[in-house]
C-alpha cells in the first residue's frame, strides 16, 4: 500500500490555496494536514503537525521563504519543499539556493504541473520549472574570468576598463611596462580578441 504524503500548504492567497487543494485532490494518498498564510505561522506549523512535504509561495509576510525552510528542516531534516513563485526572479534564486530544496514551480504552469512535481519529490527526486532549472544552472557555473585569468590579469584588465594606460598599469602595480605588455597579449589570447578596445 502506497505511504501517506502529509502535504502543509503555505501561501497568502486565499485564492491560490483554493487551487493548489483543488490540483491535489487528484493524487492519492496525500493529506493536507495544515496551511496558514505567512511564514511565522508556517514555522510553528511544521513544529506542531508531523508533514512530509510543505508547499510554500516565495514571498510570504513574516519569516522569509529561505529562512522558513532552514529553521523547519533543524527541526525535521527528511522534510521536503517545493516552492511556488509567480517569478524566476534571479535575486530569490539565489536565496533559495543557499537551503535545500526539492522543487520549484512557476504558478503559470498548469495544474498537472504542480501533481508532476509532487510526485516525482515524493519518489525522492526533484522538479523544476524549465526556465527555473535554466536560470540555476546558470548561476551554478564559474564565469570565464573566474576559470581563466590570474589575479594579476583580472587587475589589469579592471584597470583597462578603467581607460588606464600601460605606463599607468606598470606604475599601479609596481610591475615593468614590457611586462604589461606581455600580460595584455596572453589576456588578449585568452580572451580571443586583438585589441586593446575589444578586450
Amino acid at each position: 500500500m502506497e505511504a501517506l504524503l502529509r502535504v502543509v500548504l503555505v501561501d497568502d492567497h486565499p485564492l491560490v490555496l483554493v487551487g493548489i487543494k483543488l490540483a491535489l485532490a487528484r493524487i492519492p494518498h496525500l493529506q493536507i494536514v495544515g496551511e496558514c498564510c505567512n511564514g511565522d505561522d508556517a514555522l510553528m506549523l511544521i513544529h506542531r503537525v508531523p508533514a512530509d512535504l510543505v508547499i510554500l509561495d516565495v514571498n510570504l509576510p513574516g519569516l522569509p521563504a529561505d529562512q522558513l525552510i532552514a529553521r523547519a528542516l533543524q527541526h525535521n531534516p527528511a522534510l521536503k519543499t517545493l516552492i511556488l513563485s509567480a517569478s524566476d526572479d534571479d535575486q530569490q534564486l539565489r536565496r533559495l539556493a543557499q537551503v535545500p530544496i526539492n522543487g520549484y514551480l512557476l504558478k503559470e504552469e498548469a495544474p498537472e504541473s504542480l501533481c508532476q512535481a509532487v510526485r516525482v519529490i515524493q519518489q525522492g527526486a526533484s522538479w523544476f520549472s524549465h526556465s527555473v532549472a535554466q536560470r540555476l544552472l546558470l548561476m551554478s557555473q564559474p564565469r570565464p574570468e573566474d576559470n581563466f585569468f590570474s589575479e594579476r590579469e583580472k587587475r589589469i584588465l579592471e584597470l583597462v576598463n578603467c581607460g588606464t594606460s600601460n605606463s599607468g598599469i606598470a606604475q599601479a602595480l609596481n610591475i615593468a611596462r614590457q611586462t604589461v605588455s606581455n600580460l595584455l597579449s596572453a589576456i588578449y589570447q585568452k580572451m580571443g580578441v586583438g585589441t586593446r578596445l575589444e578586450a
